[in-house]
Parts: structure tokens; sequence; C-alpha cells
């Protein structure tokens, strides 16, 4: 056991340089993670919303191109519409509402709701195009 000591202890002396290389660069690791992740929060609103607002602006192009240009909301039991609108006001109605949630999430503290209900707002257009292709 002895001897164990003594060669555990000689290894402890000559990684020396070793360990205090990997100290600093631990440090500044550590450092560089600490700025990068008070940044992101900062950020967090902006990050959030890219992803939401690409999307929104991909399905109201894609829907611009597909839908009909009379498209029937609230599809009743019987298979009839509820209400006709112009295909216009179908692509840029769920915009809007994504706009106005991400507009309401860049404006308040509490950006958590806002986001969620501008994720579920991106239902809406693949709704309206579901509803008018496949009734």
């Amino acid at each position: 056991m002895e001897q164990f000591k003594k060669r555990l202890m000689e290894f402890w002396k000559n990684t020396g340089p070793f360990r205090e290389k990997a100290a600093k660069f631990l440090k500044r690791t550590g450092v560089f993670l600490r700025k990068t992740g008070k940044w992101a929060y900062k950020l967090r609103s902006i990050l959030l919303a890219v992803p939401v607002a690409a999307v929104a602006v991909i399905l109201a192009f894609y829907n611009a191109i597909k839908l009909p240009k009379e498209v029937g909301i609230n599809l009743l039991a019987s298979g009839d519409y509820g209400l006709i609108v112009d295909r216009s006001l179908a692509v840029l109605g769920p915009l809007a509402i994504t706009v106005i949630c991400l507009l309401l999430m860049l404006s308040s503290r509490r950006m958590a709701y806002p986001w969620l209900i501008s994720l579920f707002s991106l239902v809406l257009p693949v709704l309206i195009l579901v509803t008018n292709l496949l009734a």
C-alpha cells in the first residue's frame, strides 16, 4: 500500500503542468458558456419567435397556392360550410393571429403563454386547408 501511495504522489507531481493547463481551459470554457447563456436568456423571445414566424409564413404561402378562390369556414354536420370567405382572408387571418401572439410575446415579461398560443395558431392554416381539400 505504501508503494502505491508513493507512485500515486509521483504521478500527481508529474501531471502538474497538465492540470494547470486543463484548469485554465475549463475556466475559460465556463466563462464562455456563462456569457453565451446570458445572451441566450436575453434574446430568448427572439430565438423562440423566429421559427414560429418562419413556419407561419411558409404555411401562408402554401395555403395561398393550394386553397380555392372561395374558402369555406366552420364545416357543419351536413357537409356545408357556415361561412364562405375569400382566399386572402383565409390566408392572412391565421397569419395575423400568429403575428399578434408573437407581438404579445415580445412585449410581455411572461413570454411562454403567448408563444404557446402562437404555436397552436399554426394549426389554423392546416385545418383550413384540410377541411377545404377533403370535404
